[in-house]
């Protein structure tokens, strides 16, 4: 494994007065160096070294000065919130996927977007999916000694041939033992399978959950979605290993078949599967507790459930809602169309028509499907779509205003936030 660099301050982003933290003199951007004498690689160190009642001694720089102040905690909150979770460099991939995102994107975007992050500890606190193929001894002890769980892996296939095809090299059959010994050591572990069309369903897909089942200790939950392209070429792949609606429903068959083999873990199919298969999100009961919703995994059902009983918006043709074919898929499941609000489908130019989820629409093809439309009307665009009040492309909310002269809003995709938008009682 390459020297990493593991530590790094405490940046403060807020303090919250009242607690701990803000009578022992922190404030934020404050930079916490050292707690009891330990160096700090990340939140999880900070948690673990303040969850008794102390007295702790605090190492930290305000500007160019530094200071030393004394924090006592007790049954009170910290009140400590980071800039970032991890202080010291962000563990990065270290394989070469043959469908990676990243590798298909243009230049041009923000920085972020171009960061493989591969982060345990960003599993843990934040839920992002990881491989397991960059973690050493060292980082397994720390897990199963910390308790570091649940952790989100993407696993994809246990056949170490299409292992090594779809990572890219011997490290990822690596991660299996791992996958062993974080299971064997309790640590809760929630699996993706990346869907490769004629790459790893069918037998093998067959395999992996037979492997998840009797070699593996069992998951969590077994996460199954399509694999999401932008530019196939840029990675050397052609559009056959997409899924379309007769190869859709042939999967939804195969998972099927599995249903009630691994207890309550699944395996569980991401909403677009439905979506292309033309059918509507299963019911409630079939997502269990709805394990890897953030995975796009019944997203589109806990819409429609939450909507339920809620009443029509008086004045819901004011406005218009941004959306892509599968939001509209799922919104429409949840009866927004009959709310009277006009959804706009926004095909994605920008990434092309491969990629069709909100969180990458690009202002720029707000902008034109705005143009077009000519509204009047006030425009709604998810949240999801927009960070820090820029699109992926980097065009800004108040560039597509100006452009279009229309009035945009960003609204979080909630049923109750959504339709008290709609009845103009939003903030």
């Amino acid at each position: 494994m390459p020297e990493r660099n593991e530590f790094g301050p405490a940046i403060l982003s807020e303090v919250e007065e009242g607690t701990a933290s803000w009578d022992a003199g922190l404030r934020p951007g404050d930079r916490i160096m050292k707690i009891d004498g330990e160096r700090l690689r990340d939140a999880i160190d900070c948690y673990l070294l303040l969850c008794d009642e102390g007295p702790h001694d605090l190492l930290v720089k305000r500007g160019e000065s530094m200071l030393e102040t004394v924090i006592e905690t007790g049954e009170r909150e910290s009140g400590l919130c980071f800039l970032e979770p991890v202080f010291g460099e962000v563990r990065t991939c270290v394989n070469s996927c043959m469908f990676c995102f990243v590798d298909q994107l243009p230049g041009g975007l923000r920085p972020s977007l171009y960061v493989k992050d591969d982060d345990y500890r960003l599993s843990f606190l934040m839920g992002n999916f990881v491989t397991l193929t960059n973690l050493d001894e060292e980082d397994v002890e720390r897990i199963v000694g910390e308790r570091l769980s649940p952790l989100y892996v993407s696993l994809h296939a246990t056949d170490p041939e299409v292992r090594r095809r779809l990572f890219g090299g011997d490290r990822a059959n690596r991660a299996l033992t791992v996958l062993s010994q974080l299971i064997e050591g309790g640590i809760d572990i929630h699996v993706q399978l990346v869907m490769l069309r004629g790459v790893n369903d069918g037998p093998v897909l067959d395999r992996t959950l037979t492997d998840l089942r009797d070699s593996y200790g069992g998951a969590a939950s077994i996460g199954v979605v399509p694999v999401g392209l932008s530019d196939p070429a840029a990675v050397g792949l052609s559009t056959d290993v997409v899924y379309g609606r007769d190869s859709s429903q042939e999967i939804l068959d195969q998972l099927s078949r599995w249903r009630g083999v691994l207890g309550g873990a699944g395996p569980f199919a991401a909403d677009e599967l439905f979506f292309k298969a033309g059918l509507a999100p299963p019911d409630a009961p079939y997502y269990g507790d709805f394990p890897q919703a953030e995975n796009g995994i019944g997203l589109a059902r806990l819409f429609a459930d939450g909507a339920v009983g809620l009443e029509t918006p008086g004045r819901g043709a004011e406005h218009m809602l941004v959306t892509t074919p599968a939001g509209a898929w799922a919104l429409e499941a949840g009866g927004v169309d009959e709310w009277g609000a006009y959804l706009l489908v926004v095909d994605n130019v920008f990434l092309g028509p491969l990629v069709d989820v909100c969180g990458l629409l690009s202002g720029r093809d707000v902008a034109r499907a705005l143009r077009t439309a000519g509204t009047e009307k006030r425009v709604l665009v998810p949240s999801i779509a927009v960070e820090s009040g820029d699109f992926i492309d980097g065009v800004t909310l108040d560039e597509v205003r100006q452009e279009t002269g229309v009035e945009v809003k960003v609204v979080e995709v909630n049923p109750v936030i959504l339709r008290a938008e709609l009845d103009g009682e939003g903030c």
